[in-house]
């Protein structure tokens, strides 16, 4: 609830106001899944419609209910149906009449009414996000009863930003997602959990103008992401859709409908770029992802560090299809118009997913054109052996669109958790009967696979043909002081271990016996 944010100074403050003479204007909130927005009721101008929305307010009609449609960038729609995959309308008052009041500039909310019947307006409102005063001008625009407050502009233009899905018929065919991949949930849709009379006044918004809530209160910078869930964890880019519109638009398609799952990393140059989203190895056979037709080139943002563009043909600067790479080092002076028009930026990886950068950038590249073809000669390989099978690469497990805190640093030393190797952004994952994991021996950093005993589960031997040396970033590792081998903590299903420790029983092949661990609650 907003007014839990509030400093105890401000809430006297609000009190003192509440009980003067002047009379409060109404301020209805609209809590979201996602945050909330406040709004401030146009009861002179538009008496009828704020009667009618407050109507459905007190007698709760919009919880569990949902932003079912979105313009992006433009407005945003609900109050109409539940919140279910196969939404129902909620019960409707009798239809009230229009009214001319305000326009339909940024940050108002109107009644939505059907189409050539003015007087249809119910529960359904649209919020409008851009200056929809020329497009929305006319009786059947619905009318105009409130004003967003404060940084309920700046919920309202996130949950604009959010991917929009096609799903179920007419109902939700523009319904903005939190979450997009192949398993859609009524908990991916944008749900109303409440809309409530806010029990302050207008002085508590105008005392901090844009700042609602004061700025150290406001909550964690939440967008929607691309994720890439990869052999050594999940990297997530944020999108830059405003500035290349079509590229991303194509990038998303290839994510929505899986093309890159179970794709690999098929070129990595150390110190320039790792490149991916061409390829998949599966049965010992290289097929290509298949390509949607080019975009064009939209050459805007630099390729700067940790940036993701389009690869494209030589010379040809409008032939970017399926392939993308990451900028793994300050390439603005190579990757400019002058070479092939400009390679496209279209996201950059957020902060908290830079340690996963620098380990796919840390995988060394082997050359197997000789078995693959001219296209494989730098193909970062986690396991460098000639028994090749799709767990050697490094892979994309699964692509998908999610909202992550863009702003948010790497932490990987703020609790137990945090410290966790057996995370996937932590880089352990399991191979069958093993597990790969990082391990620091005499200061450096390797990558080891540890192969468990199928006669004794207490027993570990690492395959010593699949050591990897990595790029060591400070990151959270297991370590082996030639006698212990002491993980941090490990996750195995749902339960988690912490000073896990194993102690060597055969230097020559290097198995070691499970000795202790503490299970964390």
């Amino acid at each position: 609830m907003i007014a839990n944010k509030y400093p105890a100074m401000l809430m006297a403050a609000a009190a003192s106001l509440a009980c003067s003479t002047t009379l409060a204007q109404t301020v209805v909130c609209v809590e979201t899944n996602l945050d909330t927005f406040c709004m401030e009721l146009l009861q002179s101008q538009a008496p009828l419609a704020t009667a009618n929305f407050l109507r459905y307010v007190d007698d709760g009609d919009y919880t569990g209910t949902l932003l079912h449609q979105s313009q992006r960038g433009s407005y945003l729609v609900g109050g109409l149906w539940q919140a279910s995959l196969d939404p129902v309308a909620i019960a409707a008052d009798a239809p009230v009449a229009y009214e001319a009041s305000v326009a339909n500039s940024r940050g108002t909310v109107a009644l939505v009414t059907t189409p050539g019947q003015p007087n249809s307006a119910t529960s359904g409102f649209r919020v409008n996000v851009a200056d929809n005063s020329n497009s929305f001008t006319s009786i059947n625009s619905g009318t105009v009863f409130a004003r967003i407050l404060g940084d309920g502009l700046a919920v309202v233009d996130r949950l604009s930003k959010l991917t929009v899905h096609a799903l179920n018929g007419s109902h939700l065919n523009q319904a903005p997602m939190l979450q997009l991949d192949s398993k859609v949930t009524a908990d991916d849709l944008v749900q109303i959990t409440r809309v409530y009379r806010y029990s302050g006044t207008l002085a508590d918004f105008n005392n901090y103008g844009v700042n609602f809530p004061p700025k150290e209160q406001i909550p964690a910078q939440i967008e929607e992401v691309a994720c890439l869930q990869t052999s050594l964890g999940e990297l997530c880019m944020r999108l830059f859709r405003e500035d290349a519109p079509n590229t991303v638009n194509n990038f998303v398609k290839y994510v929505t409908d899986g093309d890159y799952n179970g794709s690999f990393f098929h070129r990595s140059v150390p110190g320039f770029v790792v490149q991916g989203g061409g390829f998949r190895f599966q049965g010992g056979v290289v097929s290509e992802v298949p390509a949607d037709p080019a975009v064009v080139n939209e050459y805007k943002r630099p390729n700067t560090y940790g940036t993701f563009a389009m690869a494209k043909l030589g010379d040809q600067p409008n032939s970017a299809t399926n392939q993308w790479f990451l900028n793994v080092a300050d390439n603005t002076s190579i990757l400019n118009t002058s070479n092939n028009g400009g390679f496209t930026v279209f996201g950059e990886v957020i902060p908290s997913d830079i340690p996963v950068l620098v380990d796919i950038a840390a995988i060394r590249p082997y050359d197997l054109s000789a078995s693959l073809g001219g296209t494989f000669a730098e193909v970062p390989l986690l396991n460098p052996d000639a028994n090749r099978s799709s767990d050697d690469f490094i892979n994309v497990e699964s692509a998908y669109l999610s909202r992550r805190d863009v702003a948010a640093q790497a932490v990987q030393n703020a609790g137990p958790l945090s410290k966790v190797v057996a995370l996937g952004n932590f880089g352990l994952q399991f191979t069958g009967s093993g597990v790969r994991i990082p391990v620091r021996v005499n200061g450096k950093l390797y990558q080891l696979v540890l192969n468990r005993s199928a006669d004794d589960a207490s027993l570990f031997s690492v395959d010593l043909i699949r050591i990897v040396e990595l790029k060591d970033s400070n990151r959270i590792a297991a370590n082996f002081d030639g006698v212990l081998l002491t993980i941090p903590t490990v996750r195995v299903g749902d339960n988690v271990y912490a000073n896990v420790t194993l102690r060597v029983t055969d230097t020559r092949t290097l198995t070691f016996k499970l000795e202790s661990f503490e299970q964390l609650p």
